[in-house]
């Protein structure tokens, strides 16, 4: 599973979001109504967009980032953290009003809620992305998720999709895909809740992937008709690990169970945006699904393992030491 290639050829660009995170640590999440006491109180730069090319960037990975924020406090720590980071800003887009907020409750137990008023990321076009055309077509990745405005991901996923580039989309938080971007998406990354609305699982699902996977590999021919584009599906399942299907030559699809590594979670807020970064690590290096699920998995753990979200992402002195620490990980195909 040691990575045969180095990462410093590989160029990825990111259709980002930012939101001034603010997060709450608390004994458990409270029910409605109910006020409870905080034990801690953080306060950083997030969202999905920004985490992945924070991510990207420390494993060594050349990042091209499409982002937008306010004209307030809040886009001067963004662009204090891009600048720490080695992040150009060329396609960082400072427009009129707020920047992105979001809140956070975690509980004692890693489980979390959150909310996030979008802000100056609602306001990126299509033009946005057109402007970055240059970048968009020189990538070997493009990824994309739904913090931000859509219609910046579609003309940003149609650049690459025209050149054979690969796509990969977190449609999270949920909504239903505009056709033009189902048409473009290659890979797609959700969690259960969001494989329930994509592919019309009744509820609750299944939680061990050997009960979630023949409903998975049952509802996967139908994805293939209304997402004509999409080869790939991952599906995170937390402590359970991962679950990947893919279309094979003859056009049928092939499942992967990658189990998680065991690890006292703290707080799963950027879990999954450490997966989809240590995901696109291994389609960047060429490497096969059964590793890139293994990989994501690692990464996605190391964050879960920590408090906040931008200190947890790994960098790649610390990824090396995962895969020499989970050596023996290995993801398994399923029979359909």
């Amino acid at each position: 599973m040691i990575p045969s290639t180095s990462p410093a050829s590989a160029r990825a660009f990111v259709v980002g979001n930012f939101v001034q995170a603010c997060c709450w640590h608390v004994p458990r999440l409270p029910h409605p109504g109910e006020t409870l006491e905080a034990a801690q109180l953080q306060i950083e730069a997030g969202g999905k967009g920004l985490n992945v090319a924070v991510c990207l960037r420390r494993l060594g990975v050349a990042v091209e980032v499409l982002i937008a924020c306010g004209d307030d406090q809040a886009a001067d720590t963004l662009l204090a953290l891009l600048a720490r980071e080695g992040l150009p800003t060329t396609h960082v887009h400072r427009l009129p009003g707020a920047s992105g907020w979001g809140t956070g409750l975690i509980g004692a137990d890693g489980q979390n809620c959150i909310a996030v008023y979008p802000g100056a990321n609602r306001l990126l076009s299509a033009a946005h992305a057109q402007a970055a055309s240059a970048a968009i077509e020189s990538a070997q990745l493009v990824y994309g998720q739904f913090e931000t405005a859509l219609p910046a991901v579609e003309a940003a996923f149609a650049l690459a999709h025209a050149r054979g580039i690969p796509t990969l989309l977190n449609p999270s938080p949920w909504q239903a895909p505009p056709p033009t971007l189902r048409q473009v998406t290659h890979t797609l990354i959700v969690n259960q809740v969001e494989a329930g609305e994509l592919l019309g699982l009744p509820e609750p699902l299944p939680v061990t992937p050997a009960d979630l996977a023949p409903a998975l590999a049952a509802a996967l021919p139908g994805l293939r008709a209304r997402w004509p584009a999409t080869r790939r599906l991952l599906l995170t399942l937390g402590r359970h690990g991962a679950l990947g299907g893919e279309l094979d030559g003859d056009g049928r699809w092939v499942l992967w169970h990658a189990p998680a590594p065991v690890i006292d979670a703290i707080d799963t807020v950027g879990a999954g945006d450490g997966f989809a970064s240590g995901y696109a690590l291994a389609v960047l290096q060429g490497q096969p699904l059964s590793t890139a699920l293994v990989w994501g998995n690692l990464c996605g753990a190391h964050v879960a393992a920590r408090c906040g979200v931008l200190e947890a992402l790994p960098d790649a002195g610390q990824f090396q030491s995962l895969l020499a620490s989970a050596a023996r990980l290995r993801a398994v195909q399923l029979r359909s």
